[in-house]
């Protein structure tokens, strides 16, 4: 096992749905103040990554809870899909399309 195994897919969304973020006050409040802090000094690309980067990791708790069984219903993955490439156009978007 080296060290790059620990960045495969399977053991990042465990990590990530077993911090349990969205239901962290603490996390949430940081997330809050951070987008405030960088609304108010105008750091736009810090803005448009934590907003990625915290819908990301609301995208990936709420399909995780749902379950990812296809023989059921394929929803939570085209509720991936989907979302993912909304938040990635997002980003897109904001950091090399938007202009001021």
């Amino acid at each position: 096992m080296n060290g790059l195994s620990l960045f495969e897919t399977k053991h990042v969304v465990s990590y990530v749905t077993e911090l349990d973020l969205i239901h962290n006050p603490w996390f949430i409040a940081g997330a809050i103040l951070f987008i405030v802090v960088s609304l108010l000094l105008k750091w736009h690309l810090l803005l448009s990554c934590t907003l990625s980067l915290a819908g990301l990791i609301g995208l990936v708790t709420v399909v995780h809870q749902q379950g990812t069984d296809l023989d059921k219903s394929s929803d939570s993955l085209f509720m991936f899909i989907g979302g993912g490439a909304i938040i990635i156009f997002f980003l897109i978007y904001m950091v090399f399309l938007r202009s001021e």
